[in-house]
């Protein structure tokens, strides 16, 4: 059906892996996350639809070897992608349909190109090592190294189903920079990635080996904290990652964080209500002065 060895050479094929992998890992490139939300793994905000769109535009006949280098780093000649796209779209939606939850794009892809075409077989087949790699991809934000929006979600599912069930604790964190439209504006984007990535590394710093954390995207993040159903040790974590953000600076000016915490309890029944929850928490520290921990109280 596809040969991707067969076709001849066409734009896109001169560039070595190394340049097609930088353009999966930039900022402003195709990342697994992007792909991901284009492809309707979850609902794309407009910066998104925007850079999605600049990038067809730049790309051209290209763009659709660029989808699918991204989830499965191996290259398609453009007149052969566009239709193997098309139809791994289609079997992401079919096999969706038929286990009852939204399949990601990823998953789909590497059954399709192995199972359904062939497509990545023999010489080119992907080692365990590669595939671990494009699912680590596709779990974690490209920037921050963090677990991304979509998995943060799952991972959060399972610990409320677990208390809910079982009655084990969870708490969630939700975290922004203060003012950091100010930083962008004022420094560029560059130095706005560098503090994302400086408090990427503060929450990685004081987090528990069981927590996890995750950013939600531009500088929102969250920490799941597992087995916690003491609001006193969930509010002391967040005020260690309060305080250990003021170590980062920009223009010479320690930035600062404000953080939600919630607490699962017997009237949370969803991931989205304790999210909810936590993100009153945050806009409540915002309103009150920024730069400061808030424990939603719940029902209670």
């Amino acid at each position: 059906m596809h040969r991707s060895g067969e076709s001849s050479p066409a734009p896109g094929q001169d560039e070595s892996d190394a340049d097609r992998l930088r353009r999966t890992t930039t900022p402003e490139a195709l990342s697994v996350e992007l792909v991901s939300a284009f492809a309707g793994d979850r609902e794309m905000t407009d910066a998104e639809a925007a850079q999605i769109r600049t990038q067809e535009r730049n790309r051209g006949e290209i763009f659709y070897s660029d989808l699918l280098y991204s989830i499965s780093h191996h290259y398609f000649a453009p007149e052969v992608a566009e239709v193997l796209w098309a139809e791994v779209l289609d079997h992401k939606r079919l096999i969706s349909e038929r286990l009852g939850r939204n399949v990601r794009i990823t998953v789909a892809a590497l059954d399709y190109l192995s199972n359904i075409t062939s497509e990545l077989r023999g010489q080119t087949l992907i080692s365990e090592t590669h595939v671990s790699d494009i699912v680590n991809l596709s779990l974690r934000d490209g920037m921050t190294g963090l677990f991304n929006h979509s998995t943060c979600h799952e991972l959060l599912e399972l610990e409320v189903r677990s208390h809910q069930r079982y009655g084990v604790g969870v708490a969630v964190l939700l975290l922004d920079i203060d003012d950091f439209k100010g930083v962008n504006d004022r420094d560029g984007h560059q130095e706005g990635d560098r503090i994302l990535v400086a408090l990427a590394g503060a929450l990685k710093a004081e987090a528990r080996d069981s927590d996890v954390c995750c950013r939600l995207g531009g500088d929102e993040f969250a920490v799941i904290l597992r087995l916690t159903g003491n609001p006193t040790e969930a509010c002391d974590i967040a005020e260690r990652i309060r305080a250990r953000a003021g170590n980062i600076t920009s223009a010479g000016q320690p930035i600062t964080v404000s953080v939600g915490v919630a607490l699962c309890d017997l009237a949370t029944a969803s991931p989205e209500a304790l999210v909810a929850r936590a993100d009153r928490a945050l806009y409540e520290a915002k309103s009150h002065g920024k730069n400061r921990v808030v424990l939603d109280r719940g029902r209670a």
